[in-house]
């Protein structure tokens, strides 16, 4: 879960890896999910010398000389989904912080950001990252 808390800014603003905007909030995202966690007393994997088999991991390559073009929250967004992922990820980080008082703010704006992509009907990617900035 905590991986996938930034799903939603990859459907907004598309794959974006190399702008720093997505990541530093991503990242941000992140955090308020491991200290709800802690808050919690839920144990989780990560934090340890197996998390680093994800920076391992070999780059994507395209499959039939088409590159993947996002992931999960990208292709429900793609196929008009009525809702997306961000409710049971980014939600779930924001409840765990109600519940045991932790503040959420950044997660709360990405499970806003998914509401608005699909209320708008707004396609993936269409959402400049300077927007995030403001939201």
């Amino acid at each position: 879960m905590l991986t996938n808390l930034g799903n939603v800014l990859d459907a907004a603003c598309g794959p974006a890896a190399t702008d720093p905007v997505p990541r530093e909030i991503e990242q941000r995202a992140r955090a308020e999910g491991v200290a709800c966690l802690r808050a919690a007393g839920i144990e989780w994997a990560g934090e340890s010398p197996d998390e680093d088999i994800l920076a391992e991991l070999p780059p994507m390559r395209p499959v039939h000389g088409r590159m993947r073009p996002g992931g999960s929250t990208w292709q429900s967004l793609a196929r008009g989904h009525a809702s997306l992922e961000a409710d049971y990820l980014n939600g779930e980080i924001v409840l765990l912080g109600r519940l045991h008082g932790v503040a959420t703010p950044v997660n709360a704006a990405l499970q806003r950001l998914a509401w608005r992509l699909v209320r708008e009907g707004l396609a993936p990617g269409s959402v400049d990252v300077s927007e995030l900035l403001t939201a």
